[in-house]
């Protein structure tokens, strides 16, 4: 045999068992990693941003050969890939940034990590699975879709603060005078009834008080693709009435069914990203309430209010939810808030996934049950749906 081949074979064969050795050295200094992220807590449907993603070696021993690879969740848009080969020397911390941009609102997670580590020549890699949960709420995008004027005016009446849509005279509710009241708004036949003064406070003079319902089921994330399924459509009608709300001094009590429980939120209008993120960071993509309709029947309760409390209770709900569920159960929601029950159906292409004589039986039927017990149905005008942003 030659000789030279042999001391070829046997210094290869060294080679590997170096290689190999050192693949098990670090496999062993994996638990001497430390591993983290960093990125932001709130972000906006369809919005790019960085993670970072920082490895310190914790241990006493180089790694000569690591790879980090992050798991990114489903309905997240990977524009950079997230991993990264390096050489990790001890004491040192070594980073990597790539970039997402996520296609569904609500609360999103992003939880293990797989660690490739191996000698310094790449025969040996031991592969681990690191958990570093990290979670990022997203809201539904807002910019230039806000509910116009004339979709709150046909809803309650509301225009803005200090006006009415019936003039001075349209009466939002009757008070004792007090000294210093504007004698004009005594009521008259008031006095005449009761023997006391009283003096009215017109439509946009007293802070009205509204109740916001959304109820998420699973059937409305399947309607349409991402980022524009029914289920978005909703969220983002639910952030623009907080929000238009908010501009014209309009109290907001919101609550949500998109699991076995329901989530309240007091005064959403008082601090409104506040609100929206307690909001939005309850609901996960796909979640669905698994309670009737009638949940909302507790809602006020929850709040530490009563239906008269409200000025209007909302329901943002759509034909689809509406069919599924029990005819009893929501007509018992109707007769329960009476006149005060506002129902808004999002703008939507439903004719796609209804046929269009069964979709205006429907309309027609729910604005008859909801305008008998004095209530209304509106269906509102605004497009709500994203444009996808292409991949530069």
């Amino acid at each position: 045999m030659d000789i030279y081949a042999v001391a070829v074979s046997f210094s290869l064969i060294l080679l590997i068992y170096y290689d190999y050795h050192q693949a098990v050295l670090a496999s062993d200094l994996v638990e001497g990693l430390s591993i983290s992220r960093d990125a932001p807590k709130i972000v906006t449907e369809l919005e790019e941003f960085e993670v970072h993603v920082i490895a310190e070696n914790l241990s006493g021993t180089d790694i000569p050969y690591i790879t980090i690879r992050d798991s990114v969740p489903e309905y997240v848009e990977v524009q950079r890939k997230p991993t990264a080969s390096m050489i990790l020397p001890r004491g040192e911390a070594v980073g990597f940034s790539y970039k997402i941009r996520p296609v569904l609102s609500g609360s999103h997670t992003l939880y293990g990590l797989t660690v490739r580590v191996g000698g310094p020549l790449g025969f040996f890699v031991v592969e681990t699975e690191l958990r570093s949960p990290t979670s990022f709420t997203v809201l539904p995008y807002s910019g230039g879709v806000p509910l116009r004027l004339k979709s709150l005016e046909r809803l309650w009446g509301l225009i803005v603060p200090g006006r009415s849509t019936g003039g001075m005279y349209d009466i939002a509710d009757l008070r004792e005078y007090s000294p210093g009241d504007d004698y004009r708004k005594i009521v008259w036949k008031a006095l005449a009834r009761s023997g006391k003064l009283y003096v009215r406070e017109d439509f946009g003079e007293v802070t009205m008080r509204l109740l916001l319902m959304l109820d998420v089921n699973a059937i409305n994330w399947e309607l349409g693709t991402p980022p524009n399924t029914l289920a978005s459509i909703e969220l983002r009608v639910l952030r623009s009435i907080v929000e238009t709300l908010a501009k014209y001094g309009v109290s907001v009590d919101v609550a949500v069914c998109c699991s076995a429980t329901t989530k309240v939120v007091r005064n959403a209008t008082e601090d409104v990203e506040r609100s929206l993120v307690d909001i939005f960071s309850y609901i996960t993509p796909y979640c669905s309430c698994s309670s009737p309709i009638t949940v909302f029947l507790e809602a006020p309760t929850y709040l530490g209010r009563s239906v008269e409390d409200y000025s209007a209770m909302l329901l943002v709900v759509n034909p689809v939810a509406v069919a599924s569920e029990n005819p009893a159960r929501f007509l018992e929601l109707v007769r329960t808030f009476g006149r005060k029950f506002k129902v808004v159906i999002p703008r939507f292409e439903y004719e796609n996934y209804i046929d269009k004589e069964d979709l205006a039986k429907f309309y027609s039927t729910l604005a008859s049950l909801v305008e008998r017990a004095e209530g209304s149905v509106e269906m509102l005008e605004e497009n709500l749906t994203l444009r996808p942003i292409k991949r530069g």
